[in-house]
């Protein structure tokens, strides 16, 4: 027997199902990580789904993980290629050979395509849960329907708490395994990065390790409700997604390191915020093994899809950060150079790209998927489905008003003069005019669609 555990969305040792499971079978293991050829190729859009900074972000993961299971004497086999097809090599390098394969429970329908046909060749796949707070068995007592809006399934939640306890992590011991060698090869040849990147966090379990840690001993979660939505500052967000989405972290142990905060230094509106985040993320879990394929359809959950048309000039100004807002061109800057921007900008520029521009959201998910260093497809997915009015929500449509919320939270466009120094001599109210179309700025394109500025 020899066992192979295929690791995906859940790039750590602490709290890992598989590495527990392998362990106590106790035969040989490989353990191997595949980044699918796909991800690698552009689409009819030329995208793919591997940006300069979520590239860096997942190789400093892989390498982390490496060293530690280094420390254990076991490799980590990285492959790059089509996953059913490592797998039939793999399968035809153990000919007669008892296989046993680990890995995750599937998150979109992609994964669970490739699991089938892992299925299909005759090898035994066990799955495990990595990414979620609550169990299948937890979600199949809503029953038939999945909870809809938000709202219900957070009441629903927080309305049984024997019910929806979270599991409480598991640190896993020493493996006491044996490697076992792959003779396979299928090297990866990672994208090249034309600018520097400079990641929020750095990838991997024992960074997002030291620095939740120390996000937690700095208090800083005691103002996360008020600062969140903040376009700039270390401490103004947790910085937890990225690590979250590759699987760095569990998400049962920083909900446990949330309850254990309250214990030791009170409950607040600001520690139950984080909390419930994790809870949108849990339902766009859900929610997407539940509806599957439907979610990447023009309509989403909806019976209409929102309005959309093909328009190449207006998606090149997105691509190139040239759309002439500058409060969106400056979240593309940061986004490409960090993996990352605040999630409220995220809501703006899907609004923007939705609502002035046009275009069809699907389009500019893909677009986040690529550069977002947490880029997780269901909340990603979710999100903009969200925005568009054709996600769970019965709203038609969620439109935001960037004047206004430029006011609110760039009030002094530092987050602008940041990422466009072209404009680092011009005040926010020059900015909105020039956003509005009403008076444009001579150092700046014009507004490919200006942005309203009425109710």
């Amino acid at each position: 027997m020899v066992q192979l555990l295929w690791l995906r969305n859940d790039l750590r040792l602490h709290d890992h199902e598989g590495f527990r499971l392998a362990s106590g079978h106790g035969a040989p293991l490989a353990v191997i990580f595949i980044l699918p050829q796909q991800w690698l190729t552009n689409d009819d859009a030329g995208m793919n789904r591997l940006g300069s900074a979520k590239s860096h972000y997942l190789r400093s993961a892989l390498i982390d993980l490496h060293r530690q299971l280094e420390d254990q004497t076991i490799d980590l086999h990285i492959f790059s290629g089509d996953p059913l097809q490592i797998f039939k090599d793999i399968q035809a390098e153990f000919t007669g050979t008892d296989l046993r394969l680990l890995t995750a429970e599937a998150q979109a329908p992609e994964e669970s395509d490739w699991i089938s046909g892992i299925r299909d060749l005759g090898m035994p796949v066990t799955t495990y849960s990595a990414q979620t707070l609550f169990t299948e068995k937890q979600i199949q007592t809503l029953g038939s329907s999945y909870p809809s809006p938000f709202t219900r399934f957070r009441n629903t939640v927080e309305g049984d708490p024997g019910l929806w306890q979270v599991k409480t992590p598991v640190d896993t011991p020493p493996l006491g395994v044996h490697e076992q060698p792959l003779r396979l090869q299928s090297p990866v040849s990672w994208p090249q990065s034309a600018y520097q990147v400079k990641l929020p966090v750095s990838g991997g379990e024992r960074g997002a390790q030291l620095w939740w840690s120390d996000y937690l001993k700095s208090d800083a979660i005691n103002h996360y409700k008020t600062t969140r939505n903040q376009l700039m500052g270390k401490y103004s967000s947790s910085h937890l997604s990225a690590a979250l989405a590759w699987g760095c972290l569990s998400v049962r142990q920083i909900w446990h390191d949330i309850l254990q905060y309250e214990a030791a230094k009170g409950a607040s509106e600001h520690t139950y915020w984080l909390r419930f985040e994790l809870l949108w993320r849990e339902y766009f879990h859900w929610s997407l093994r539940h509806h599957g394929k439907q979610l990447f359809q023009p309509n989403g959950l909806a019976s209409h899809a929102p309005e959309s048309r093909p328009d190449p000039a207006r998606w090149q100004a997105w691509c190139n950060a040239t759309t002439g807002v500058p409060m969106v061109d400056a979240g593309l800057r940061e986004l490409r150079h960090t993996g990352h921007i605040s999630n409220r900008l995220r809501q703006n520029m899907a609004s923007y790209f939705i609502h002035q521009l046009k275009l069809d959201w699907r389009l500019g998910a893909r677009w986040f998927e690529m550069y977002l260093a947490d880029a997780d497809v269901a909340s990603n997915y979710g999100n903009w489905a969200y925005i568009a009015g054709c996600g769970h929500d019965p709203r038609p449509q969620r439109q935001f008003n960037l004047n206004r919320q430029l006011r609110q939270y760039d009030p002094h466009a530092e987050h602008i003069h940041y990422w466009c120094p072209e404009l680092s001599g011009e005040n926010a109210t020059n900015i909105i005019r020039h956003q509005t179309g009403e008076q444009i700025l001579p150092l700046y394109p014009a507004p490919v669609v200006p942005a309203p500025d009425g109710d």
